[in-house]
């Protein structure tokens, strides 16, 4: 059977990049990394992935290594960068007692692209199809590992990233863009993201309450102002108690307010709407708004 996979970016979503010291890149220009010295797992990486394993997922990293490319390494840098990258994301630590201690890894596979098309290694100085944003290595996983791309999400923090993934055929609603100053501003925010996206989803119980003028010849609420007011004050209230507001709607003379809760709770909700809204027009304009009971 064909398996869900994570396909993650590596630099910068899985291990540090950007805020490396110079001593990284050495000759090299920043960017790339090739020196496993220096290959670091981000914090909460760890967890994200052991997470992510234990709802079944495999875990494929793809990444561009157009260094290789440039003359700035070799390609054994890379697998070293590798070991080092999987040797701290165990899943099972080494059994000592072997004569070759092998820990599993939470990495099912790695996947590079050495190209680049301004290098000037003739051998990968192309615009390769396993170059992201082309689909290649996301492609030659699924075929490789057995993986269903119609299950899976790609996380990384470049756009290639994401458009390598949707190019391979996943539903770019599952691909996530990792941002620090963004709503997904790490990778154990995208696993929150991903996990939520598989719980399954509640029916939501709600309530429809009314507050309405009894006098027909009044029409509280056809002052633009006031009705804004009213508006502004029913969102205050919800974000003040904790009581979902799913829908709000205003005419000349009422407010109606869908909410997610009990009935008791919706109906103390439009009370304290009546009574707030009242306190304030009595002291700007000098009379109530509502009466004093829902009609």
């Amino acid at each position: 059977m064909l398996r869900p996979a994570v396909f993650l970016d590596r630099d910068d979503t899985v291990c540090r990049n950007a805020d490396l010291p110079e001593a990284a890149w050495g000759q090299r220009t920043p960017g790339d990394l090739l020196d496993p010295d220096h290959v670091h797992v981000l914090p909460g990486v760890v967890e994200a992935l052991t997470r992510l394993r234990a709802h079944g997922f495999a875990i494929v990293i793809v990444t561009n290594q157009g260094g290789i490319a440039r003359g700035g390494g070799t390609l054994r840098d890379i697998d070293a960068c590798h070991d080092t990258l999987r040797a701290q994301l165990p899943l099972d630590p080494p059994d000592v007692r072997a004569p070759q201690p092998i820990a599993h890894t939470l990495i099912d596979a790695c996947y590079s692209a050495p190209h680049h098309p301004s290098g000037v290694n003739a051998r990968f100085a192309d615009d390769h199809a396993w170059r992201k944003p082309r689909p290649g290595m996301v492609l030659s996983a699924a075929r490789e590992l057995g993986l269903d791309l119609n299950q899976s999400w790609m996380v990384g923090d470049k756009q290639r990233d994401l458009d390598a993934a949707i190019g391979a055929g996943i539903d770019p609603a599952r691909t996530i863009r990792i941002d620090e100053s963004g709503p997904v501003p790490d990778l154990p925010a995208a696993v929150d993201r991903i996990l939520d996206a598989l719980a399954p989803k509640q029916p939501i119980h709600a309530e429809r309450v009314t507050l309405r003028t009894t006098d027909e010849a009044m029409r509280p609420l056809a002052d633009g102002k006031v009705r804004a007011t009213v508006a502004a004050a029913a969102r205050g209230i919800a974000e003040r108690t904790g009581v979902r507001l799913l829908d709000l709607s205003l005419t000349d003379t009422s407010v109606t307010a869908v909410l997610a809760t009990h009935r008791l709770a919706a109906l103390a909700f439009m009370s304290e709407l009546r009574r707030t809204t009242n306190a304030w027009h009595t002291r700007a304009h000098g009379s109530a708004l509502w009466p004093e009971r829902d009609a």
